[in-house]
C-alpha cells in the first residue's frame, strides 16, 4: 500500500511538472525549443523520406490519434502537453523532430518512442510538419522550412 501511495505521488508530481513546463519553452536562434535543438547534426540535416506525400500524412495523422492526441490534442494545439503547432516545433527541421520522437524528454512529460519503427516516427513527422503554425500560436516568430522569415 505504501508503495502504491509512493508511486502515485512520484506520477502525479511528474505530471505536475511536465505540465508547468509545457508553455516555458526557451529556443535557440531559429525559434526551436532547445530540447529538440539538441539533436545531433546527422540527424538535423536528416531528410524526410515521405515528405510531401500524401499517403504519408494520411499514415501520420492515424499514428498521431493513436500515440499522441491524448496528451497534445487531436488538432495538435495542445491539450495538457505542449502546443505542436507553435513555432518552436513547426520551425524544426524534420530531422530533430524524428530524433526528438525517438529520444523523448521524460523530464518535460514526453517518453521516448524508440519503440515505433523509423517508417512510421516518419510518417508522424510528416503529419505534423503538413499542419503548420497554428493561428493561435505566436505566427509572427513563424519560418519557412529553409529557417527564413516568411514572405508579407
Amino acid at each position: 500500500m505504501r508503495r502504491a501511495m509512493i508511486l502515485a505521488s512520484f506520477f502525479a508530481a511528474s505530471i505536475a511538472v511536465a505540465a508547468s513546463s509545457a508553455h516555458n519553452h526557451k529556443t535557440d536562434d531559429r525559434g526551436v525549443w532547445l530540447q529538440i535543438a539538441r539533436a545531433p547534426i546527422k540527424m538535423r540535416s536528416a531528410k524526410n523520406p515521405y515528405e510531401g506525400q500524401q499517403g504519408a500524412v494520411a499514415a501520420g495523422k492515424k499514428l498521431f490519434r493513436q500515440h499522441c492526441a491524448e496528451c497534445h490534442g487531436d488538432d495538435a494545439t495542445g491539450a495538457h502537453g505542449p502546443n505542436l503547432r507553435s513555432p518552436g516545433v513547426q520551425n524544426a527541421t524534420p530531422g530533430e523532430l524524428a530524433w526528438f520522437l525517438r529520444n523523448g524528454n521524460l523530464v518535460r512529460g514526453m517518453p521516448p518512442w524508440a519503440g515505433i519503427p523509423d517508417e512510421r516516427r516518419w510518417q508522424i513527422v510528416t503529419y505534423l510538419k503538413s499542419l503548420g503554425v497554428a493561428a493561435n500560436s505566436d505566427a509572427s516568430k513563424a519560418r519557412t522550412p529553409t529557417g527564413r522569415e516568411p514572405a508579407e
